[in-house]
């Protein structure tokens, strides 16, 4: 019977009966200590008599609450009520993927994202040692943060007592039942063949049902079929599904993919999920249609063999073009050797850590040989660090001494790596030891070493270049900047073969003037060589590789006329880049090219309170951040222009159909709009002369704006409180980032907040104008939410466990923030007197939340408090895998 809600089971108090299950019932619950709701599962009723299945349970839901992996549904207790027995794990909104499927076709982007998630799952679960066993539709849900895999740790008890029978025969002449006892029959459908014979199923039983499931989801068929149990079990154990290609969204690689997880014996299937997930991620990043694209281009697949050697490598990467595309007579011994596509995802569990600016991207550096890639990335732990990948393996390890790197670059022995961290260039070798302080650098902006141990780097956004010895001794500029010919600043440097002379980036208050110029160590005015957004980079023996309208192009470079010949010829679109110029390329002298694709679209949406999507507020673009009006009406968003690369200011009516007008049309960094409290007026920050200063404008006069706040250390808005102030935060070299308030009132200065030599950002001045809530770094890697009374006499901590981000409501009685995992938190709070915060409650998560600079807030409150406008990433550029062509030259583009 049923459980009652109100009803207890130890802590927990039952809410409602979600679902049933073979295992028994699932109710939704709320576990009081915590004020979280969560799943509960209890054991179909007569389960638990059995002590060896008791013991079992344990064991197996024991083992599954030690997986902490964001696409497992996470187990936190275990426990016996009587004769009940049950599981609480992570209460999951969404729906299953047999649901999704039950809806409708499946475009082939979210098969494959779906696929790669829950490869994943199973590469992290087989690598702790744990077999799921049950892998089905049912079995795996969709949830606004992606796919969850559940189930973990009970599969085995579906048939502990009493494996499948062995008469086929039998099975054969027996009609198929309405009701199948789930907790001994599996089902036949995902079931490998070496389980329906009554064997031992380890991790490639897993792999089976995989295959089974994406076979499905492509085709909106199921590969094993038959009118009766027998016969079902009979398809099975042939393993041979009809063709998948000309159904649903399949694709030969696709295909060639999934037969292999099919086969009937099991040491012939994939032995790895993490070689799946290779493939799987290769074909999403474009792989599989570059590979097809031309005769001598064959499919990249990572695999775990290829830590063999580069020769083995290769020899896989062949074989695999031949069962994707058949047999092909072999090239001349003389001809170009195909360029080869490879996939690099971020470490199991981690992201990839995005560059600062209104617009990011991913941070790669390949060596020097052309062996090694560096990239910036978060592992499981969420510490952000500095990664290195052989390109002939699958696997990436962290470098010690790195921790909050940014902007990796190699010595030219590929033995070395500089970089910057805590406003410093630092240096660490790849084969082991402490990483050592070689010159300041505030912010800096890319380097590069020489053969000579010479370090040519921009020490902050604003400056010229330096050079240093690698030993940090010989500080001297390399580059002087020319103001009266509208130099702002040099950046991103990169040594020439030769080791003197160089290219750079020089940001210039004149467009054309802007782009990759060439100098050398040995002096003389530098030359300009191509108009662009972005850094370039020399390409042995004689190219530029350089943006154009979001394209990587190569150009031929004359280096003894200093001077780019020939038409530009496109290697890759969509290469990504950040509004600090990065560029988001890196290139050997061997001939391998490693970039990341943009990843910017985004929607924003109308959220309820519990997590459901509204509405879509604002269709697909490049958001970089956005505030509501006062009266709900008007949304001000700065949106990455796609020919800029760099955001402009637009106004929104949300209750027009998306009427848009377009405020800004600079080439700058124009963002953070601010409203006033009336609604007539903007302020936004913008960046013409080096840092950002702060203008004003008005929705009713588009292309006009005035200065309202010029300093030395860049302004980045957040609010207009009702009393007349801009509140903002600013980092400043002596005491790091600052929270401060500039009177609208002409004359007035600006006065800080708060101003410690700790970090504190994202101030809100409370509507009742006493209280300003903000985040405060209270150490480098953590974060919480405090409420500052203006009149210095007391502060609140607001955030438990790590917070960001606040809003207040428009009553002033709830606070808004951001905690750790991107989960919303509500706290209720006293609109006047003393806040007495309440316990924090969860709402839900805000997905691709990061806290980084500049800081940009990625959701905000209606005034009714009843709706949240949300930025909804499509495709998470933290996930979205490096890509690295080997042989760059022989791409098709460039034949």
């Amino acid at each position: 019977m049923p459980l009652a809600a109100g009803a207890r089971l130890g802590p927990y108090q039952i809410q409602a009966l979600v679902g049933r299950g073979g295992m028994g019932e699932v109710y939704r619950a709320r576990d009081p200590r915590l004020e979280r709701d969560v799943a509960i599962k209890v054991l179909r009723s007569g389960l638990g008599d059995d002590p060896d299945v008791r013991q079992r349970f344990d064991e197996e839901a024991r083992l599954a609450a030690r997986m902490d992996h964001p696409r497992i549904c996470a187990v936190y207790d275990v426990g016996h009520e009587g004769s009940i027995d049950y599981l609480v794990m992570e209460f999951l909104e969404g729906e299953s993927l047999a649901a999704r499927m039950a809806r409708g076709p499946i475009p082939l982007p979210e098969v494959l994202g779906y696929a790669i998630e829950i490869a994943s799952a199973l590469a992290y679960a087989h690598a702790h040692h744990l077999v799921h066993g049950d892998i089905k539709p049912g079995n795996i849900f969709l949830t606004r943060a992606g796919v969850k895999v559940v189930d973990f740790g009970l599969a085995k008890l579906r048939h502990f007592d009493r494996a499948p029978s062995q008469d086929v025969a039998l099975m054969e002449t027996r009609r198929m039942e309405p009701a199948v006892d789930p907790v001994i029959q599996c089902t036949p459908e995902y079931t490998p063949p070496e389980r329906l014979q009554g064997r031992d199923m380890d991790h490639r039983g897993d792999i089976f049902a995989f295959g089974a499931v994406v076979y499905e989801l492509a085709t909106r068929r199921r590969p094993f079929e038959g009118s009766t149990p027998g016969a079902l079990v009979a398809a099975v154990m042939r393993s041979d599904p009809p063709p998948m290609v000309g159904h649903g969204t399949a694709t030969p690689a696709l295909e060639w993919l999934v037969r292999r997880c099919l086969r009937p014996d099991a040491d012939s299937r994939w032995q790895s999920m993490s070689d799946v997930e290779a493939v799987l991620k290769w074909m999403a990043s474009g792989g599989a249609a570059q590979a097809g694209a031309t005769a001598r281009a064959p499919a990249a697949v990572a695999s775990s063999a290829a830590r063999y050697g580069i020769a083995t490598a290769v020899l896989l990467l062949g074989i695999a073009a031949i069962a994707l595309y058949g047999w092909r007579p072999a090239p001349r011994a003389d001809a170009t050797p195909p360029s080869i596509a490879i996939a690099v995802p971020p470490p199991d569990g981690g992201r990839f850590t995005l560059t600062e600016g209104s617009a990011n991207s991913a941070q790669l550096a390949v060596s020097p040989d052309g062996r090694l890639l560096a990239f910036v990335a978060t592992g499981a732990d969420g510490m952000s660090q500095i990664w290195v990948r052989p390109l002939d393996s699958i696997v990436a390890r962290r470098v010690e001494g790195t921790t909050n790197g940014i902007y990796p670059f190699w010595s030219s022995d590929s033995r070395s790596i500089g970089f910057f961290a805590d406003r410093q260039l630092r240096r660490v070798e790849i084969g082991g030891g402490p990483s050592r302080l070689v010159a300041d650098a505030p912010n800096g902006r890319g380097g590069t070493w020489n053969a000579d141990n010479i370090i040519l780097f921009a020490p902050s956004s604003s400056s010229a270049l330096m050079r240093v010895a690698a030993d940090g001794t010989g500080l001297a500029p390399a580059t002087t900047l020319a103001p009266e010919h509208g130099e702002l600043s040099h950046r991103w440097p990169q040594f020439l073969p030769d080791g003197r002379r160089f290219v750079f980036f020089s940001r210039n208050a004149q467009q054309e003037k802007e782009g990759v110029y060439l100098a050398s160590l040995d002096g003389g005015a530098s030359v300009p060589i191509a108009e662009t957004n972005f850094a370039g980079i020399f390409a042995p023996p004689g190219r530029l590789l350089y943006v154009i309208d979001g394209a990587l192009v190569a150009r031929n470079f004359d280096l003894d006329q200093r001077r780019l010949t020939g038409d530009p010829v496109a290697i890759v679109q969509d290469v990504g880049g950040s509004s600090n110029f990065y560029g988001a390329f890196s290139v050997s002298a061997t001939g391998v090219l490693a970039y990341a694709t943009s990843g910017l679209a985004a929607e924003i949406d109308w959220v309820a309170r519990d997590g459901s999507k509204l509405a879509t507020a604002v269709p697909a673009g490049a958001y970089v951040d956005f505030q509501l009006s006062a009266d709900a009406r008007y949304l001000a968003v700065a949106e990455i222009e796609s020919r800029s690369d760099h955001p402009d200011i637009h106004v929104i009516d949300v209750l027009r159909n998306g009427a848009d007008s377009r405020l800004t049309w600079t080439r700058e960094t124009d963002a953070s709009p601010v409203w006033s409290p009336d609604g007539t007026r903007l302020v936004f920050r913008s960046n013409p002369t080096r840092v950002h200063d702060l203008y004003l404008t008005r929705p009713a006069s588009p292309g006009s704006s005035e200065l309202f706040l010029k300093t030395d250390t860049a302004k980045y808005p957040t609010q207009w409180s009702r009393e007349g102030f801009v509140v903002y935060h600013s980092d400043s070299e002596s005491t790091g980032w600052d929270i401060w308030a500039a009177p609208v009132s002409a004359g007035a200065q600006p006065h800080p907040l708060v101003k410690t030599r700790d970090a504190e950002v994202q101030g809100h001045i409370s509507p009742n104008g006493r209280w300003l809530a903000y985040t405060w770094f209270t150490s480098p890697d953590q974060s919480e939410v405090y409420a500052k009374a203006l009149d210095g006499t007391r502060q609140e901590e607001i955030s438990v466990n790590g917070g960001s981000d606040p809003h207040w409501s428009a009553d002033g009685s709830e606070l808004f923030y951001v905690a750790r995992d991107g989960m919303l938190m509500s706290v209720r709070v006293q609109s006047s007197g003393d806040l007495n915060p309440a316990t924090p409650k969860p709402l839900f998560r805000i997905p691709g939340m990061r806290v980084a600079p500049p800081y940009a807030s990625k959701y905000d409150v209606e005034p009714a408090g009843h709706r949240f406008l949300v930025h909804t990433p499509i495709g998470d550029p933290q996930l979205l895998p490096l890509r690295v062509l080997v042989n760059w030259q022989a791409h098709p583009a460039q034949r």
